[in-house]
């Protein structure tokens, strides 16, 4: 059995491996908030969608950086222009992350401009009724920029730590070609 694991070990390498740890932490997350009802919740209340569009977005870019780092691990012999476009991809990652954070605050600016765009403007404070109204439009506006605001902060730190774990990489094999080359 253990045999059978260093084989496979060499191959893949440990940044895949880490890689694939954070995509099942990733999916149990996921589970959890569509067990709890936070995802229904979120496309209830969002007026924006863009927790939606960052959660895409999130998805997409660690299916990348999944097929990014599968094939740096997988490399016999890498070559300078290997390590190149492999920073290049990193850099587009790293862009990406800081994307999803500010995908999040216009969110949340969206939110605000949503809970208090027309909130007073036809308010009468003798109608219970209508104070209810406004408190209910306030609230889905506070909602949308919480919950984009969370959304944003949770892809961009996925991201940036599947990220980190390839530029790791990257910075390693680049450290053994530089060391190759003065030997």
């Amino acid at each position: 059995m253990n045999n059978k694991i260093e084989k496979l070990l060499p191959k893949y390498k440990s940044p895949f491996l880490r890689w694939w740890l954070l995509i099942v932490v990733m999916l149990l997350a996921a589970f959890g908030a569509f067990q709890t009802g936070i995802v229904d919740e979120v496309y209830k209340v969002d007026v924006t969608g863009l927790s939606f569009l960052i959660m895409g977005i999130l998805t997409v870019m660690s299916i990348k950086c999944g097929f990014d780092t599968f094939k740096l691990t997988s490399y016999d012999d890498i070559t300078e222009k290997d390590i190149n476009e492999s920073y290049s991809k990193a850099e587009l990652g790293w862009f990406v992350s800081d994307l999803c954070l500010t995908l999040g605050m216009i969110g949340t600016v969206a939110g605000f401009i949503y809970m208090l765009s027309s909130s007073f403007a036809n308010i009468d404070v003798s109608n219970v009724s209508s104070l209810q109204n406004v408190l209910a439009h306030m609230s889905a506006g506070m909602a949308t920029a919480l919950y984009t605001t969370a959304a944003g902060l949770i892809s961009s730190a996925f991201l940036k730590v599947q990220y980190f774990n390839y530029s790791t990489e990257i910075d390693r094999l680049g450290t053994e070609i530089d060391d190759s080359k003065k030997t």
